[in-house]
Formats: C-alpha cells, structure tokens, sequence
C-alpha cells in the first residue's frame, strides 16, 4: 500500500470511531443533563422529534460517500468533518429528546439545555411591551447565555410561553427586565 491509500483508510477509520463515539455518548450525555436539571417544573408541548435519527443515518451514509467518489483530499476532509458535525448535532438533539421543559436549575428544548447560572438574560421580555416594536412573536422566547449563545425556544402556544416566563422569572428571578 502507498503512504495516500494508508492515509485515506486512516482518515476513514478515524472518521467512523469519532462517529461511533459520538453517537455512543448519548446515554452519557442525557445522565449528565438530567443530573443537573432537578425537578421538572413545565413541561414544554415540543413534538417528540426523531429527525436525529434521520440525521444520524444521513452522516453515516456520508462517511461512506467519501470512497465511492474521487475527490480531492480536501474535499474529502470537509466530507467527513461535515458528517461528524451533524453526529454531534443528532447526539445534542438526542441528549433532551422527548423531555423538554422548565427544570428547577435548567430549561430543556430541542438541543438547548441551558442551566439558570449561565442565563444572561431573556432579551425578548425587554421589547416586547414597547409600543415601538412590531412584529413580535409571543410564541417565541430568546435566551441569551454567558458565553454569548442565543437559544430560541419554541412553545406550542402564548399561554404557554406565558406561563413557561413568569416560571422561569420565578426561578431565576434576576432575569427579570
């Protein structure tokens, strides 16, 4: 074998570890969110959604792309980084699928799991009263993190995003616009 067809079954080898590892910490990662998440005290009407799976099929089967084409080394890395990437994406929308809700120390939704102590602030509450301001989504609610994400967190109706708010400004009172 020559040092490109060694170097092409490493790059592929590695790939499907990552991938196996990635999809393998699941378990791991839903024990870690819920360790720190405390007593339910919402849930959020999310539809259960299994477009992870979809997602991880779909990366598995790019990885696997990869030989059948003859593309360039480059292309070829890009390939399979992009794959490992939407393994991480399945495995964060795994990690809380089907137990959305305001927790006592963290709010869960799709792949946001968010601790109250990380929570900067919820930008939406400070300009949807203004007069000013149109085109305000009550069904919606941004919540900004230390580290400078945003998560919009989705709820089936406004009574639910109301309720879910004056919750959630209850335990997190300092939250309050």
């Amino acid at each position: 074998m020559t040092f490109e067809q060694i170097a092409y079954i490493s790059m592929l080898g590695a790939s499907v570890l990552g991938y196996i590892g990635i999809l393998a910490s699941i378990p791991h990662r839903r024990k870690k969110i819920f360790a720190q998440a405390g007593a339910l005290r919402m849930s959020l009407k999310v539809a259960s959604s299994k477009k992870w799976v979809g997602i991880a099929v779909l990366s598995f089967i790019l990885i696997f792309v990869v030989p059948l084409r003859n593309y360039s080394w480059f292309v070829n890395i890009v390939l399979l980084a992009t794959a490992l990437v939407a393994a991480e994406i399945a495995a964060r929308e795994a990690s809380g699928c089907g137990k959305a809700g305001i927790y006592e120390h963290m709010l869960i939704s799709g792949t946001a799991a968010v601790l109250w102590s990380d929570v900067l602030s919820l930008p939406t509450l400070a300009y949807e009263n203004d007069p000013e301001t149109t085109q305000v989504d009550f069904k919606t609610l941004r919540v900004l993190t230390n580290n400078g994400a945003e998560h919009l967190i989705l709820f089936e109706s406004e009574d639910e995003r109301k309720r879910a708010v004056e919750l959630i400004l209850e335990l997190a009172p300092r939250l309050k616009p």
